[in-house]
């Protein structure tokens, strides 16, 4: 696959500041790094939240449907974290889009379209089908098959990437995790607010860390 790094321009990135000093508040214009760990927990409207949101850790995912390292947490590490932290209560999970390509930002919204109940089992597909889509020679058309498997026709597929609004609330979470939180790679993980420096692929080393909270 051709190396196609997706392209913000200044566009989005003044689209950003400009949420950002709407959400503080008038004379406010940047985030100490004490308020900017804190308010990374903050649900925003468009968040996609796995698991009960008065749980009480919190995990907030930046990822890139093309990362391979997303990919492994995604198949290493998030199964366990399901079973022994979300589905029992005691953890949820806050993804955000972090498109490092345009092919992620397309992924992101096949994701997107399926809809908030749907949106984490079409993920999960998206993330075990990575090589496949991602290595072809024709990327979207992949993520168009994909797309019918789980209900979403070509058009419908091809009428949310004609979606301006859509496209821009998934590059809005990559400029805001990038302006404000300092995310630079993917996967990038908070827990309660703080920094994971762990591999997030290691579900042994996260599961010590969460056990120690």
């Amino acid at each position: 696959m051709k190396d196609d790094t997706l392209t913000l321009n200044r566009r989005h990135f003044v689209a950003s500041t400009a949420l950002t000093t709407l959400a503080l508040g008038a004379g406010a214009s940047l985030l100490t790094p004490s308020i900017a760990q804190a308010s990374v927990m903050d649900i925003q409207e468009d968040d996609m939240v796995l698991g009960d949101r008065n749980a009480p850790i919190g995990i907030v995912e930046y990822a890139s449907l093309t990362c391979p390292h997303c990919a492994e947490f995604h198949k290493k590490s998030l199964p366990g974290l399901t079973k022994d932290y979300i589905d029992t209560g005691k953890a949820f999970l806050i993804y955000r889009d972090f498109p490092l390509d345009r092919f992620a930002l397309q992924a992101a919204i096949l994701a997107h379209t399926a809809g908030e109940m749907r949106f984490f089992a079409v993920l999960k597909i998206l993330y075990e089908k990575q090589a496949e889509w991602r290595g072809a020679s024709n990327p979207t058309e992949e993520l168009t098959k994909i797309g019918k498997m789980v209900g979403i026709s070509q058009a419908k597929f091809e009428e949310a990437l004609a979606n301006t609004q859509l496209g821009e609330s998934i590059l809005k979470d990559r400029m805001v995790g990038q302006n404000d939180y300092q995310v630079s790679a993917t996967p990038t993980l908070f827990i309660n607010g703080d920094l994971y420096t762990g591999r997030p692929d290691d579900y042994t080393a996260l599961n010590d860390y969460l056990q120690g909270l």
